[in-house]
């Protein structure tokens, strides 16, 4: 089988003696992940690195398509995991101002085709939530 060029790399290291520290390398970056028996440990848990990964890719793809229209301002993605039945991603959108349903649903569609919802579609419902002032949008 030949190897294809990775769109992603990552290497995790677990030295003797460390717990459940690891340090963890993304390309060029190094974090260190925990997944510790109570506290906040040294570094995010697994699961919320995948949190992350969502809301990270989603802010990305947002700005992407509201910047069409000039300089959208600050954006904030937040993104819970719910342990269900079923288990569910929850996305909130926070947008310093309103839009309209038309271009709330070409934002949804947007998002829902980021690189990272597309990954996790197959494991997790996904539900995205467009707000302005805490107010749903779509």
């Amino acid at each position: 089988m030949t190897m294809q060029v990775p769109l992603a790399s990552a290497d995790a290291r677990l030295a003797s003696g460390a717990g459940r520290v690891v340090d963890l390398s993304l390309g060029p970056h190094t974090i260190v992940a925990d997944s510790p028996a109570s506290g906040p440990g040294a570094g995010p848990r697994p699961l919320e690195l995948m949190t992350g990964a969502l809301a990270a890719c989603s802010v990305m793809s947002a700005r992407t398509h509201l910047e069409r229209a000039g300089d959208p301002g600050d954006i904030e993605v937040v993104v819970t995991l719910d342990a269900g039945p079923p288990t569910l991603l929850y996305r909130r959108v926070l947008l310093p101002f309103r839009l309209d349903r038309a271009e709330a649903h070409r934002l949804l569609d947007a998002l829902e085709r980021t690189e990272v919802t597309m990954m996790l579609k197959p494991a997790f419902a996904i539900r995205t939530q467009i707000e302005h002032a805490g107010e749903p949008l779509a």
